[in-house]
């Protein structure tokens, strides 16, 4: 810890609490003061992939937007996609539809302002988006649109291969922004794959966003900066 400080590093383990703090403590060695080092370390990440996750999901949403809008405009409706029933099939597009609604109700404020189309897609989680990758969504959505969103993966013609391995990466990252944004330990996850993870989906929407992103991100100097004398991530860690 820096050494003008003056608060007691025992207090601050109390007020965190062990259960919060265990992770921490066991890759320190169970010394207080290196684990609120490494604390303040997994703090500093989870803000840089905040960052890098934020900007990926923007693009994804507007991206997912345009062609389900096209898709639509292309069966001559005019109607909004996320009032299209028909592209959230039987049981399994519950869960969507709920969530349209939940974000409809949101930006009506309960009835009181008209559902701008815009402001709807925006008050839609990361984990919708993630959910629309899913397997049971082959056929109404990434067949027809969503897989042309991938032009530079490596089978641009195969919506089966793109879908999976679309849906491998965002699983993993809606996992991660999970964690970072509900202040939860990441300091044992693959982080470098993590970061690898955000960086081909960008490569292969956009070159221009997979440098944008590149650019911007601090998260390859925060990950440079892990504290000395602590455990390094575990190989079989999620």
């Amino acid at each position: 810890m820096p050494n003008s400080s003056t608060f007691n590093p025992a207090v601050v383990r109390d007020r965190l609490g062990m259960d919060h703090l265990r992770s921490y403590l066991e890759d320190c060695g169970s010394d207080v003061e290196t684990a609120l080092v490494l604390h303040a370390w997994n703090a500093q990440v989870a803000a840089a992939f905040l960052e890098d996750l934020g900007r990926l999901e923007v693009v994804i949403r507007n991206r997912f937007d345009e062609a389900l809008t096209e898709l639509l405009a292309s069966a001559g409706l005019t109607h909004p996609w996320f009032d299209h029933g028909p592209l959230f099939p039987g049981r399994g597009g519950n869960r969507a539809r709920q969530a349209i609604e939940e974000a409809k109700r949101r930006v009506a404020h309960g009835g009181g302002l008209p559902v701008h189309h815009g402001r709807v897609i925006s008050q839609l989680s990361f984990g919708f988006w993630r959910f629309l990758c899913a397997p049971r969504h082959l056929t109404s959505l990434w067949g027809p649109a969503l897989a042309s969103l991938f032009p530079h993966h490596p089978a641009s013609d195969n919506a089966v291969q793109i879908r999976a391995d679309v849906e491998l990466r965002m699983d993993r990252l809606h996992f991660l922004r999970n964690r970072v944004a509900h202040h939860e330990p990441v300091h044992r996850r693959r982080l470098a794959d993590d970061a690898d993870h955000i960086l081909k989906l960008a490569e292969w929407m956009c070159v221009d966003t997979h440098e944008w992103i590149t650019h911007l991100s601090r998260v390859p100097t925060v990950l440079a900066s892990r504290p000395p004398g602590t455990r390094l991530p575990d190989p079989l860690e999620r």
